[in-house]
């Protein structure tokens, strides 16, 4: 048998040796720093009860969760570039899912490599100083494996974060795969575990459904209603707005971490033609009284917002969170539906003057609401200020990051020092927890369908999946918040030697735009060392 400690950046399959190996490592003492134990069974059987200590004066802030391979079998479009784990159009399984070791039981399967992931944190602040920490892992045959490695935790901080930052919550998919009610007490428990995992991983912008989501629909079809705004039609025409349960959910949200909210869209996707879902107590009972057969800008639907916007502005000034409160209109709207998409726009955004409108677009043309979002495939280098970046799984070539299954983590992990280098102060992704097929066919389940059945790469729809009390992360939500933690060191040495300093030594490492960049997880790691160790002489020196 044998032990190895490698780097959060190398993806571990049973039947490839990893190559990413450490020895040392290094943190700023309030960040979250990630490494793996891998080990590999060569025996006959499979050993189970592995039971792993780690010893040291860290021990007590290290967390270990399973590596668990989950299957795929979309992992790539046709239209690709070089920068892939496998060059294949093939179905295989994928390290991906962290389970908790709820049983204290790690199982190596004979013949394999099985990784255990261990994040070292503590929210208040390490200790400072060089560490030495030993890891054992005590197999039921009598094999004792141990792995030495030495750390440092430097006396500085990062700052708290002010990259915007939204992954849209899907909460059909917690309610469909729970089989609980929408926003009942079950309903919340869970929906509590998702927060905190959001929150946990640099999330602060909450996606809320005013009425059902508008997103990833077929036309014709519908998803499970998840209307948070109580609605009463007392005649023709004539509504009336219960917002306790939206006030609810912002309580629950606020007391969990969130900071902002982005109202659900007020049109469908791909061009505003029609209206959301929306539900309303009526003469004639609880029924639909909007959806795909409605036109956005129709008299009764431009009479119901003429209603409903300046009821929910009331609100949320009232609330206090309207300065922290963005609107969308329609999600991708192309160049040939900006006309109609304009025109529900202007009509919308008469009764939000307050408030800042976001959507996103593959685009570059969008400059009618306050905030385009703007896909990396399309997004100028040095855009103005107040455009955000997204990405979907059009980011699939050319060498943009993504998050795919079949791509390396420094791919997805690129992403922050992205941001820093292209000054983006928002992002924007479309799939925190989408456990549904692509149009929302019907539900899926994410343990064993990773690509929206067949439709997007595996990787593209969720981050989290639906452990058996709430949410369990994924590999890649963690590499993606060590890119963001990449980001705010950066922005940390910026206070010390200044934006063009910092911008200089990306460009000499060959950091430039969203497509330049060394496609290396080894220069990855290497680099972020560098970082580091600028940061603790320049404290020193501060200090002194």
């Amino acid at each position: 048998m044998e032990i190895k400690i490698v780097s959060s950046l190398d993806k571990v399959f049973p039947d490839i040796a990893p190559s990413l190996t450490i020895a040392k490592g290094s943190m700023l003492k309030n960040e979250r720093y990630h490494l793996q134990l891998c080990i590999y069974n060569d025996t006959e059987w499979a050993e189970r009860e592995v039971k792993l200590e780690v010893t040291g004066s860290l021990a007590k802030y290290c967390r270990f969760r399973v590596v668990e391979n989950i299957p795929a079998q979309v992992n790539e479009y046709v239209t690709k570039d070089d920068y892939y784990i496998f060059d294949e159009h093939t179905a295989r399984l994928y390290p991906d899912l962290l389970r908790p070791l709820e049983y204290g039981d790690v199982i190596l399967p004979a013949k394999q490599w099985r990784s255990v992931w261990c994040t070292i944190h503590c929210p208040k602040g390490l200790p400072v100083g060089k560490h030495g920490l030993t890891f054992t892992a005590t197999v039921p045959n009598g094999a004792v494996l141990t792995a030495p490695f030495t750390f440092e935790v430097i006396d500085a901080v990062l700052p708290k974060s002010d990259l915007l930052y939204t992954n849209w919550m899907h909460y059909d998919g917690i309610a469909q795969y729970y089989r609980v009610k929408p926003w009942s007490k079950k309903f919340y428990k869970l929906l509590g575990t998702y927060i905190d995992s959001a929150v946990s991983h640099g999330m602060n912008i909450l996606y809320t459904p005013v009425f059902t989501p508008a997103l990833d629909t077929k036309i014709g079809w519908e998803r499970m209603d998840v209307q948070l705004v109580g609605l009463t039609e007392r005649e023709e025409n004539v509504y009336e707005f219960d917002f306790s349960e939206l006030d609810k959910f912002i309580d629950f949200a606020q007391a969990r971490g969130i900071e902002y909210f982005e109202m659900s869209h007020l049109a469908t996707q791909w061009g505003a033609t029609a209206c959301p879902r929306i539900m309303a107590q009526t003469a004639r009972g609880y029924q639909r009284i909007f959806g795909w057969d409605t036109d956005s800008f129709g008299d009764k639907y431009k009479t119901f917002l003429a209603q409903f916007l300046p009821a929910l502005d009331r609100y949320l000034k009232k609330k206090g969170i309207a300065k922290n409160t963005f609107f969308h209109i329609s999600d991708e709207p192309s160049e040939k539906q900006f006309a109609e998409y304009k025109k529900v726009a202007d009509y919308i955004k008469g009764f939000i003057q307050d408030y800042k409108v976001m959507d996103a677009t593959s685009t570059t043309s969008n400059d009618i609401v306050e905030i385009p979002v703007l896909s990396t495939t399309h997004i100028p280098e040095n855009a103005a200020d107040h455009v955000w970046a997204y990405y979907c799984c059009s980011a699939c070539d050319n060498y943009l990051s993504n998050r795919f299954f079949n791509m390396p983590s420094q791919r997805n992990r690129i992403l922050g020092i992205q941001l820093y280098e292209q000054n983006r102060n928002g992002f924007l992704h479309w799939g925190f927890n989408f456990y549904n097929t692509a149009f929302s066919y019907r539900a899926v389940d994410p343990f064993a369908v990773s690509d929206a059945a067949g439709i997007f790469p595996a990787g593209d729809s969720y981050m989290v999946y639906a452990g058996t009390k709430g949410a369990w992360d994924s590999l890649r939500l963690e590499v993606f918040y060590d890119g963001l933690q990449d980001r705010m060191a950066l922005k940390l040495l910026e206070k010390y030697i200044g934006r063009e300093a910092v911008l200089e030594l990306l460009h000499g490492e060959g950091v430039k735009g969203w497509k330049e960049y060394p496609r290396s997880a080894k220069w990855h790691v290497r680099f972020r060392e560098r970082i580091n160790k600028k940061i603790a002489n320049l404290c020193s020196e501060t200090i002194v």
